[in-house]
């Protein structure tokens, strides 16, 4: 039987994570490993859902790719650096130039493509503080 709650709500112990690609496969094994750490993960490739999803999900760290074709991911960066002081965000692209921009715009952190899980994965605890 189903419980009564909703979708999104997750334990207090958890931190909320956000992963923003347009490849999924990309997006897939960073969401099992991040998972396999104990967070709760939602993914997505498509960039005005995870502008819903940021409302609804209230993730504590967005993980997003800056190159997406639907949505101008450096106006996000700089919109969330001022509607959610909070939010770690870390902005993944193999494209340098957009990961000075995207620091610029008030990226916590910023990774070039391609990194490993274990990267990611110690960088999203050294954000989020465990």
């Amino acid at each position: 039987m189903l419980e009564d709650r909703p979708i999104l709500e997750t334990p207090d112990t958890q931190h909320k994570i956000l992963i923003l690609d347009d490849e999924p496969a990309i997006a897939e094994p960073f969401e099992t490993a991040l998972q396999e750490l104990g967070h709760d993960v939602r993914s997505t490739t498509d960039g005005k859902e995870a502008v819903k999803l940021i409302d609804l999900f209230a993730p504590d760290l967005l993980v997003t790719d800056i190159n997406l074709p639907e949505i101008d991911i450096l106006d996000l960066i700089a919109e969330l650096r001022r509607s959610r002081p909070r939010l770690r965000i870390i902005a993944i692209s193999g494209n340098s130039h957009l990961l000075r921009l995207a620091a610029q715009h008030g990226a916590d952190h910023v990774l070039p493509k391609p990194f490993r899980v274990g990267e990611l994965n110690a960088l999203v605890e050294k954000l989020l503080g465990r």
